[in-house]
């Protein structure tokens, strides 16, 4: 005997049907990208001394501060094909102490609640001792490791770059452990919109292009052409109406403490480069700013000026210092090597 179903009954059996089949079908899981992350304090490499590598075309120098605005040194940004440096230059009787570094996108800086950045935090940290008289450190990321922005760079990778060191002055190296070290950054824009005592600065630096070709310009030491008796100048070094022989140049030799001759000696080995190894090409762009300073600056001393550490009344003799630092940097990191200069590293 068959039993007629109901409509009714018909419609459930459809529903329970439906629901069966779709309840068997699997859901594509939703994909939640985490978000990037700073590297590891691991991928920050330390170096205590700065090896002797050459920048893809032209690092950024920017200097280092402390809270009144005074300059003591310079912080170096650059980057070959495979690693980002990222280095401390401090001058004078200052010395430096744990230093932390942050480079990446400006996003991922770690900040506190007031929006200061936590320098505690950042990937490159490094316990240094006042008592080794340390001036120079530099960090070195893989540039795999980093994360960026694109900003306006021409290689679309720009990285956001914070460079703080506690610092400390003494001129006497037995006062080492003494005293309270206070903290530097290096410049040139402040990034802390919370507490007026907390202060930090930042910048922000483009990745170089390694594609482009090498600049065939290189320079030898100041003790290359200063303190190497078998190497003879192809003329005199000239500065305004200063004018000093070979024989002259290596009489001033040492500087020492001396900062008048430092500035000598450093334009001197750039000048004596152009003029005897570089055909008389100028003095490339990415240090003849700093070349020009001290050009500047010896335009208008005698040779007697220079040998008794004499400088015009109201010279910036920090500025010169750091401009003498900077012009060793850049030797060493585009240093001739056709001849043995065991000096392009060091001495500045």
């Amino acid at each position: 005997m068959m039993y007629p179903i109901r409509p009714w009954k018909q419609l459930g059996v459809l529903l329970l049907f439906f629901m069966a089949v779709f309840s068997c079908k699997k859901h594509r899981p939703t994909e939640n990208n985490p978000p990037p992350e700073t590297p590891p304090e691991s991928a920050y490499e330390s170096l205590l001394s700065f090896p002797g590598v050459a920048y893809c075309d032209s690092p950024l120098i920017s200097n280092l501060k402390i809270k009144d605005g005074t300059d003591i040194g310079t912080v170096t940004v650059g980057n070959d094909a495979l690693y980002l440096y990222l280095t401390y230059d401090l001058v004078d009787d200052w010395y430096l102490g744990d230093v932390q570094c942050y480079a990446g996108q400006q996003a991922l800086i770690p900040r506190n609640s007031d929006g200061n950045p936590v320098y505690g935090q950042f990937p490159g940290k490094q316990n240094l001792n006042y008592c080794d008289l340390r001036q120079t450190f530099t960090f070195r990321v893989p540039l795999s490791a980093l994360t960026s922005d694109n900003g306006q760079c021409s290689t679309n990778t720009q990285y956001y770059v914070a460079m703080r060191a506690s610092v400390k002055q003494f001129t006497n190296s037995a006062n080492c452990g003494i005293g309270s070290s206070q903290a530097a950054w290096g410049a040139p824009f402040l990034i802390n919109p919370g507490n007026a005592n907390e202060w930090a600065t930042a910048f922000y630096y483009c990745k170089q292009d390694c594609s482009k070709p090498t600049v065939s310009w290189c320079a030898y030491s100041q003790g290359y052409w200063f303190n190497k008796p078998d190497v003879l100048w192809c003329q005199n070094v000239k500065f305004g109406t200063l004018e000093v022989t070979n024989s002259q140049g290596v009489a001033l030799w040492p500087a020492q403490t001396n900062w008048v001759k430092k500035a000598f000696f450093q334009a001197s080995a750039l000048q004596l480069s152009m003029n005897c190894v570089n055909g008389g090409n100028a003095i490339p762009a990415s240090i003849s700013s700093d070349y020009n300073s001290l050009d500047g600056l010896l335009s208008q001393l005698t040779y007697t000026d220079i040998q008794n550490g004499t400088a015009p009344p109201g010279t910036d003799s920090s500025a010169i210092k750091i401009t003498i630092g900077n012009v060793g940097k850049w030797i060493c990191h585009n240093h001739c090597t056709s001849a043995v200069d065991s000096t392009a590293c060091s001495g500045y």
